[in-house]
């Protein structure tokens, strides 16, 4: 297991070969973040997939890719969880579903507006069916594990989902400065 507390640089970040992680993302300058950290009393607010060398995969108005470069501005810190006994099928698993969302007609890939009322509310279960938040795209991990079971998550409860399972690792941080 690396130091979860271990401190990336842009080109450690850029240089990761193993795909894929889950990465969190707290917008150091968005009122929106601040209130989606305030509510749930946790330090980062969106959640994302590093699918490929510099490449996330983001739930933002719609579900896309988008360059990690975005996130290595300053304007955000990232946490980075990886499994490191994942096999290349489980891997791959992730992946291709990643890839089978990201092909979806743009109104499948859009982000469900009604949800984030619900978690302002903590009406967690207040959604819009076949549409999705940043959080709920944790919800790959069922693929290969099991004992994922977290319905309309936020980000802390991936985070804390992540942390009580003992088989995933910080991969490490990026803090700006």
């Amino acid at each position: 297991m690396k130091d979860p507390n271990r401190v990336l640089t842009i080109e450690d970040i850029m240089g990761i070969q193993t795909f894929p992680m889950i990465v969190f993302s707290d917008a150091l300058c968005s009122w929106i973040g601040t209130a989606i950290k305030v509510h749930q009393a946790w330090s980062y607010n969106h959640v994302m997939w590093l699918k490929a060398p510099g490449v996330l995969a983001s739930q933002d108005a719609t579900f896309k890719t988008v360059p990690l470069s975005n996130y290595l501005q300053g304007a955000h810190r990232l946490k980075f969880w990886t499994n490191p006994r994942w096999s290349d099928e489980e891997r791959l698993r992730i992946l291709q579903a990643i890839e089978s969302d990201l092909e979806l007609p743009w109104y499948r890939r859009l982000y469900d507006p009604v949800a984030i009322v619900g978690q302002a509310l903590h009406l967690d279960w207040i959604q819009m069916p076949w549409v999705n938040i940043c959080s709920d795209r944790a919800g790959y991990l069922a693929l290969v594990d099991p004992e994922y079971n977290l319905k309309h998550p936020d980000p802390a409860d991936v985070n804390r989902w992540l942390d009580s399972r003992g088989i995933y690792d910080v991969y490490g941080r990026f803090i700006p400065d």
